[in-house]
């Protein structure tokens, strides 16, 4: 028994740093899922819009990679991006004025679309 507590004495004073580091994490952790989960649903989706509007081109990228040989292929592109933010923030499907939502996100990508293609001219240049 003695030898038990004295092993874990010795564990606490070797890895005190590593422990205090991992507590302080937890704490932290916790403390922010606690804020996100006492916010309004409106309150969610705007962060999910935000977060929504500063990955878009990277999504916008990654469809046109992914189907780079097809022509036509617009539709495709465009659904596969907005099932990715659904997928992404199921908070979305929450939201009372889905057509709403829906073209907001079409704006998005019109807006990321314009921006790829000024970059991909500029490179051309």
């Amino acid at each position: 028994m003695l030898n038990g507590i004295k092993n874990f004495l010795e564990f606490l004073n070797t890895n005190w740093t590593t422990l205090a580091v991992i507590i302080g994490l937890l704490i932290g952790l916790y403390q922010k899922i606690s804020t996100y989960l006492k916010k309004s649903n409106e309150e969610k989706v705007a962060i999910a819009k935000q977060q929504i509007r500063e990955i878009m081109l990277k999504m916008i990228s990654d469809a046109e990679c992914d189907y780079d040989g097809w022509n036509k292929a617009g539709v495709i592109k465009r659904s596969q991006v907005i099932k990715k933010i659904y997928e992404m923030y199921p908070i979305l499907s929450k939201v009372v004025n889905q057509a709403e939502l829906t073209e907001w996100i079409d704006e998005q990508i019109d807006d990321s679309l314009d921006t790829l293609n000024g970059l991909v001219e500029n490179i051309g240049e």
